[in-house]
């Protein structure tokens, strides 16, 4: 496991600085590593896609366990300096320069499902949990760290303050479990925030029957955009539904839904059964 000092060594040697850009925070706690690899359960038959490995806190020890291991980093310096420090004996790991919003998964998985891991930095953190449930049908689980805001949003619930869009949308595909919250100073250079680590397994089927997951996505959306508003005064707006209020009432009281609610008190199947009455 690379210490402060260690990588401090590396950055001289390499003329390295982590790019601010990039979100790069290094870990530096094994233990950390350690949980991080035991919660995604893998072993040396498993395919793992590993987003983000920067210096290899996690790859090198992840490699260690047999498993296909295929490291994707966008910082093309930080792949050379991977490479180097993984040496050749680790002919199960593929270190690959790409931005993972690009890396083609289809090429990757066959038949079996793959693993999936990753440190996310805030700014990529949803398009990245897009991409993993966008290829869900080639992913079984995945385990990622991402800011503890964010992994409380993933899994807030109906009625609490940080359920929204988000937390309908990842678990209307998967079923997420937060696993440790890992301290700012389990990293370097250290954040400005402590992290979580999030495992989602997918789910072979979403999790109500939405019907139409266009329009079901589209009013998940379009009610909270305007969280604070009631249910009604959400979805009529005209980048919405469009639909005038005294028909979206009778829609709603069909799908026994209080107009006057907040957003925020509707579970999935409540979205879900608003879903099918306007399908109709």
């Amino acid at each position: 496991m690379l210490t402060k000092n260690k990588l401090r060594e590396i950055f001289d040697q390499y003329g390295f600085a982590p790019l601010k850009k990039l979100g790069a925070n290094y870990l530096v706690d094994g233990n950390i590593r350690d949980k991080i690899i035991a919660a995604a359960d893998i072993s040396k038959d498993d395919i793992v896609l590993e987003i983000g490995p920067g210096l290899g806190a996690v790859t090198i020890d992840l490699a260690g366990t047999g498993a296909e291991v295929i490291a994707v980093e966008k910082d093309k310096k930080a792949c050379v300096i991977l490479g180097d420090l993984a040496g050749g004996d680790l002919p199960n790991l593929k270190i690959i320069h790409k931005d993972i919003l690009e890396f083609d998964l289809a090429a990757l998985a066959g038949a079996k499902k793959i693993k999936v891991i990753g440190n996310l930095p805030y700014y990529i953190t949803t398009p990245v949990i897009e991409y993993i449930l966008r290829n869900r049908s080639r992913i079984s689980t995945a385990v990622i760290m991402m800011q503890k805001e964010v992994a409380s949003r993933i899994l807030a619930k109906s009625g609490t303050d940080d359920y929204g869009s988000l937390s309908c949308f990842v678990q209307y595909y998967a079923k997420p479990e937060y696993i440790y919250t890992v301290k700012r100073t389990c990293f370097y250079p250290a954040p400005e925030v402590d992290s979580g680590i999030v495992r989602l397994d997918i789910t072979d089927k979403p999790s109500v029957d939405a019907g139409d997951e266009e329009l079901f996505f589209k009013i998940v959306r379009g009610a909270f955009n305007q969280r604070r508003k009631s249910i009604i005064n959400s979805l009529s707006r005209k980048e919405v539904l469009d639909m005038p209020k005294d028909k979206l009432v009778s829609i709603l009281e069909r799908a026994k839904i209080d107009p006057a609610a907040r957003p925020e008190t509707l579970s999935l199947a409540d979205f879900a059964k608003i879903s099918h009455q306007l399908s109709r």
